[in-house]
């Protein structure tokens, strides 16, 4: 499948794509850019795709050193189940992705999903921002995360993008200030932001809550470990961003 879905979104979006999204190609990329682990996290458009993309993906991540999250559709019948399941195989967390499955983060029908990550101590991770494509609407913006996050604070969410792809000033506005269980990651923001703009918003988060993820294969993870380690940041604030604040986040 990865040929054809990365394809579709060359001519879609027109972005350089480096990788070739398979796990051997994946694995490849770790070892060049000393990588020891890599969170994998699969997309499901429509409810019927989560259970057999999260069978495949648990089955892909088995020996390769890959840490598997979960797909999840807030609105599936079967959501509690399905979180169990997940939970049963050692997953740590889900991913939504609000543009994609047509949802608004502060949409009370998504309180379920949210009560129920957050009763199992899981972490939810959301796609949060624009993407690369000319979309009538893009779902998930910071002031509706913040929201979401003012009626779940027990709830440990990751928000992709450094919190909004190109929408960072919202996120200084309304997400920074929202809460100590809301991280960001560092994914995709390498087309976007140079580096010293990137220090900027990091050092408003603090560096303790902020992530590795490169997004691949949407960018190489060697240059992705490179622009942060063009940033500002001391020594200490890259190891909290490189590692501790996901092993933090994993092993508790």
């Amino acid at each position: 499948m990865a040929p054809k879905a990365i394809a579709s979104v060359k001519r879609r979006m027109g972005v350089r794509v480096p990788g070739l999204g398979t796990v051997s190609d994946l694995r490849d990329s770790m070892k060049r850019s000393g990588v020891e682990k890599s969170i994998i996290l699969p997309l499901a458009p429509l409810p019927k795709h989560v259970r057999p993309m999260n069978d495949f993906f648990l089955g892909a991540a088995e020996g390769n050193g890959l840490v598997p999250f979960g797909a999840i559709h807030p609105f599936q019948p079967d959501l509690e189940e399905e979180l169990d399941r997940l939970l049963s195989a050692g997953v740590k967390g889900v991913k939504a992705v609000p543009f994609l499955q047509s949802f608004y983060p502060d949409d009370p029908r998504c309180d379920r999903l949210y009560d129920a990550v957050a009763e199992r101590d899981m972490i939810l991770l959301l796609h949060a921002g624009k993407v690369p494509e000319d979309l009538p609407e893009f779902f998930g913006t910071p002031d509706r995360f913040a929201r979401m996050v003012e009626r779940h604070p027990d709830l440990v969410v990751v928000l992709a993008h450094l919190g909004g792809w190109e929408m960072w000033n919202g996120v200084r506005e309304h997400l920074i200030p929202a809460g100590e269980n809301v991280y960001f990651d560092t994914a995709y923001i390498s087309p976007s932001l140079s580096p010293e703009e990137a220090t900027d918003l990091i050092c408003e988060m603090g560096a303790d809550r902020v992530l590795f993820g490169t997004d691949y294969p949407w960018t190489d993870q060697a240059e992705e470990i490179g622009f942060v380690e063009k940033m500002d940041l001391s020594d200490q604030e890259k190891r909290l961003i490189f590692s501790e604040n996901a092993r933090r986040l994993l092993l508790r």
